[in-house]
């Protein structure tokens, strides 16, 4: 029987570019920090061990699976998974080699870092030299690897263009710089469909004829699923009451459309032949929270993007499915520190699958194969990617920023932007598929966003402000409320009087904003950019501080009267990272709160935190221990939370709850508004909850041209 796994004294392993943490189960490679499920660190540890030798397929049954009998499918879907895996921006060869109706064998030479004892420390010059010998036969290897394996990697050509012809300060959505000039269309808007109700999710057949989407009548609780043809206008209907149908995807031929049936407790996914006559087949259960998008990838696939990777509610990754057997296996790999991937579009003539990678500052749009190999990003933008439409006759790729309402037009073989066109509207779309560069089918903004108060003492709801714009991040001060208004890709505050309602801006600089907090106690205003936070005095809105961050901030929280806390993603999207600062001395202190998304106040000498996993985590203030934790239940869409006179509030985007710490395992459910509940916020000065209150209103259906 061959070891498994490596010894504590094993710090870390290093192979190639990667190294792995067994303590943690991670590997890293400087940029990508990724966590190893149980079975495929205990493959990668075996071999690794095992590097002199092949293992066979029986080695793994006796040692890794310690079983009778593994079916040979669940043996190559576990080795598939590992090489995806161990394949990143950085590490491209070989590490796992197959030998022909033999086994598999580790292709790099492990470098073994142990743990430094004490009498480790006499010898520490002998070791930095064997390391040194190591590490230069590793080199070595790597190079050979690279000869060896450079016929099967897939080169990658990267455009980076850094003329930018556009002012910086108007366009901002994209990140990838070029020097293609922006042109500004004008266009002639026509509405395909005007029942009253609200249109959604729009998906356009592979053969742009048909268009999946939707519908739910103002006098119905629930949307029917409409297929309608482009060229006659005749539409189909599949409605059920109780039952809400939202499409995924089409099939590759655009005979069939893949859709979602939910009930109050029960999720499914469908195939329905598009004429609506036959063949309505239950494919397989999904989960009820779970915002899927898929679509059909030829013999008998479904790539589909499935929540709750590494266990985490707002995690996604894409996984492929086989619609005959139901195997599935997951085809990419997000970062832990981000919101995952979500499909987009699969090409069939290229296999190639489009998605979006969403990350907590930017979003990625990504291109990879049906088994997750040659991973490439192509393009990053300051706001969601929410649909792209691959141009067959012109190789182009084809999307709407609908933030700046921007058409980007992108090259796929030469793997640069061709165009950007700036609509001349200042309308708001929602839901769009782009039939080509100069035609466009959307659906008109159906959402608003409102400040509401929700009273603690006698459970009555009063709306704070109502408008026709974004309205999020309220806060309570003495003579009104405060909130950040959005506008295109700006935001700015505004300030609502108690007495009269009146609604101005406040004389601040309008910009990026993400959040705005206020301190009852300094009258001092904290203002959330992706890369600094400022500090202003309240009564004379003077800026007095400006905290420079290395990475991009999620959330910034007041710390008492002196301090402020916040948490940052690097860069390289690897890991959080949660400071105080102290207002006083213009100091900040790391705090050891692993995995944070918030941290906030709950009283003097306690620490409170949000983790990505799902947890809220308490913490000493002077001594950084962990106190008591608090397991939450599964998002419905994200989760948020406040605290306030030593209370701690938290919404799941459906509902707001209260932590019971007397009882850790009961949480009290306080308030159910019937909408997305954006994110909660307590009032110091009367003790009640802020919420942004997401709603919907009815839409149209539209096609617009650019001319």
């Amino acid at each position: 029987m061959n070891e498994v796994s490596f010894s504590r004294k094993v710090k870390e392993v290093k192979f190639g570019e990667w190294s792995l943490d067994p303590k943690r189960q991670t590997i890293h490679d400087g940029e990508v920090e990724r966590e190893l499920e149980p079975l495929l660190f205990n493959i990668l540890c075996y071999l690794a061990i095992n590097c002199e030798q092949i293992i066979t397929r029986q080695d793994l049954v006796d040692d890794v699976w310690k079983q009778n009998y593994v079916d040979d499918n669940a043996i190559n879907r576990a080795m598939s998974e590992l090489r995806k895996v161990l394949k990143s921006e950085r590490q491209k060869g070989i590490i796992v080699k197959t030998h022909y109706r033999k086994g598999y064998s580790f292709f790099l030479e492990p470098i073994i870092i142990y743990h430094q004892s004490s009498t480790d420390k006499n010898q520490e010059t002998n070791k930095k030299e064997s390391a040194g010998r190591e590490q230069n036969n590793a080199i070595g290897l790597e190079k050979s690897t690279s000869k060896r394996g450079s016929s099967n990697v897939k080169k990658v050509v990267i455009m980076t263009i850094f003329t930018v012809l556009l002012s910086v300060a108007a366009y901002q959505g994209y990140r990838f710089k070029t020097d293609v000039k922006v042109q500004q269309k004008s266009i002639e808007e026509s509405v395909l469909s005007w029942l009253p109700g609200r249109y959604t999710l729009l998906t356009l057949s592979p053969d742009k004829k048909q268009v999946a989407f939707s519908f739910i009548p103002n006098d119905s609780q629930h949307y029917s699923l409409v297929v309608k043809g482009l060229n006659g206008g005749q539409e189909k209907r599949l409605g059920e009451e109780g039952v809400n149908y939202l499409p995924l995807g089409w099939s590759v031929d655009s005979n069939a459309i893949f859709y979602r049936a939910t009930t109050k407790d029960k999720c499914q996914v469908w195939r329905l032949n598009a004429d609506f006559n036959s063949d309505n087949q239950f494919l397989f259960d999904c989960n009820l929270n779970d915002s899927m998008t898929g679509g059909g990838a030829g013999n008998n696939r479904f790539i589909y993007s499935k929540t709750g990777y590494r266990n985490r509610d707002e995690l996604a990754a894409l996984v492929n499915r086989n619609l005959a057997t139901g195997d599935e296996f997951q085809i990419t790999s997000p970062n832990l520190n981000s919101y995952g991937d979500r499909f987009l579009s699969y090409i069939p003539g290229k296999e190639l699958i489009l998605f979006e990678r969403r990350q907590y500052d930017i979003n990625e749009l990504y291109v990879t194969d049906p088994d997750g190999g040659n991973q490439e990003k192509l393009f990053e933008a300051s706001h969601r990617i929410w649909a792209v439409t691959y141009d067959e006759p012109s190789g182009m790729l084809v999307w709407l920023d609908n933030t700046e309402n921007i058409v980007y037009e992108y090259d796929l073989f030469n793997r640069k932007i061709h165009s950007i066109v700036e609509l001349e509207t200042d309308k708001t779309y929602a839901s769009f598929q782009a039939f080509d560069k100069d035609s466009l089918l959307l659906v008109s903004y159906p959402f608003l966003r409102d400040i509401h108060q929700f009273n603690l003492q006698t459970n009555d709801v009063s709306i704070v402000d109502e408008s026709d714009y974004e309205d999020r991040s309220g806060i309570e001060v003495d003579d009104g409320y405060l909130f950040l208004t959005r506008r295109g890709s700006e935001s700015f505050i505004s300030f609502t009087q108690k007495s009269s309602n009146e609604r101005q801006p406040l004389q601040i600089p309008k910009g990026r904003l993400s959040a705005i907090r206020y301190n009852y106690d300094t009258e001092q205003l904290l203002l959330q950019h992706a890369d600094k936070i400022e500090l202003y005095d309240y009564k004379t809105l003077r800026l007095v501080d400006t905290i420079r961050t290395e990475g991009t901030v999620i959330s910034a929280e007041f710390l008492g009267k002196e301090q402020i806390g916040f948490v940052v993603v690097s860069d390289k999207k690897i890991k959080s990272k949660t400071f105080r600062y102290s207002i006083i001395d213009k100091k900040k202190v790391e705090v050891p709160a692993l995995t944070s998304l918030w941290i906030g106040h709950l009283n003097e000498s306690t620490l409170v935190s949000l983790s990505s996993n799902d947890k809220i985590v308490l913490y000493d203030i002077f001594s950084g221990e962990q106190i008591e934790q608090y397991e939450l239940p599964q998002a419905k869409y994200k989760h948020s939370i406040t605290v306030g006179h030593g209370n701690i509030y938290y919404s799941d985007g459906e509902k707001v709850y209260k932590i019971n710490r007397d009882d850790p395992e009961s949480i009290e459910e306080l308030y159910n508004p019937g909408s997305v509940i954006g994110g909660v916020q307590y009032s110091e000065i009367n003790g009640n909850i802020l919420l942004d209150i997401i709603t919907v209103s009815e839409n149209q259906l539209l096609k617009i041209a650019l001319k």
